[in-house]
């Protein structure tokens, strides 16, 4: 994520410096854990719905999963907190910087007296033998694959039999024109760097299953705390209660039928680049 093109004036480490910058893109900052603070961004991720959410899944499909890939590893606030919780973690990370790639890895781990592999490669071409790895967990990875289905082709091959892929917080849209178009448009940080990207969800479907890897559970935007951070179920109910519909709601319903009505067009919007999460398995 850290090159540059002709049309794009930063490149990612400097786009996120602009953000920091910014006081506009405060909350924004935060809520990626993008902030200059490293410690910190890692501390909350461990300590998040989120985070505890993952865990879950991994310890229902995979309870004595101990080597697990981080890809890729960004900051390393996924890096640290697995690290945190026994498992023996690689961290792959293109990006070489102390601010967003693998210097921040290395500075969480040490201020944390913690360690993991962190390893200098891209998602399509992982310098590790076959069957190598009990978990690949991608945190909004899949989405800036260069080539989706080479990129999923890697992380099944490092899987072991019966291994578990988490793809987390992958943005989806319903086509390659407007839909994307729409979603590129509202990312602050694309304009700056030019690096975000989506696909469509059966783009990620065919992928998955091309690598020879068995989709077992797909969640959707509002069905699991991995795919509603930084929002949580009583900041979308305050939201949907506070709108202008849910005022006018309250004057013929009770809140909790406000609420799930709510939520009911939520689940069935078609924003572009909404979150969706994978986990599936190989054979």
């Amino acid at each position: 994520m850290n090159e540059q093109t002709s049309a794009y004036r930063y490149t990612w480490e400097q786009a996120i410096e602009v953000l920091r910058q910014d006081p506009r893109h405060r909350a924004l900052v935060h809520d990626a854990y993008l902030t200059s603070d490293l410690t910190d961004n890692c501390n909350r991720f461990a300590a998040s719905d989120e985070f505890a959410a993952t865990l879950r899944l991994i310890q229902g499909y995979r309870p004595d999963a101990r080597k697990l890939l981080d890809v890729p590893g960004g900051n390393g606030i996924a890096t640290l907190a697995f690290a945190r919780n026994g498992f023996d973690v690689t961290s792959v990370e293109p990006d070489p910087s102390d601010s967003v790639g693998r210097g921040a890895i290395m500075a969480c781990l040490d201020s944390a007296g913690l360690r993991a592999s962190i390893v200098d490669a891209y998602g399509e071409d992982l310098p590790f033998k076959d069957s190598d790895f009990d978990v690949v967990y991608v945190r909004q990875g899949l989405h800036h694959a260069r080539d989706l289905p080479a990129m999923l082709t890697e992380y099944a091959r490092v899987l072991r039999p019966g291994g578990l892929l988490v793809a987390a917080r992958e943005h989806v849209v319903d086509d390659y024109g407007p839909s994307l178009q729409s979603f590129l448009d509202s990312q602050v940080d694309h304009q700056l760097y030019g690096g975000e990207n989506a696909f469509a969800r059966d783009d990620y479907h065919a992928a998955i299953t091309k690598a020879g890897l068995a989709l077992r559970q797909e969640f959707g935007p509002y069905d699991t705390p991995i795919n509603l951070h930084p929002n949580t179920p009583e900041i979308l109910r305050e939201k949907i209660l506070r709108s202008g519909p849910g005022r006018l709601l309250a004057k013929v319903f009770p809140e909790n039928v406000i609420y799930q009505i709510g939520m009911w067009r939520l689940r069935r919007a078609k924003r572009p680049g909404r979150l969706y999460t994978f986990v599936a398995t190989k054979a």
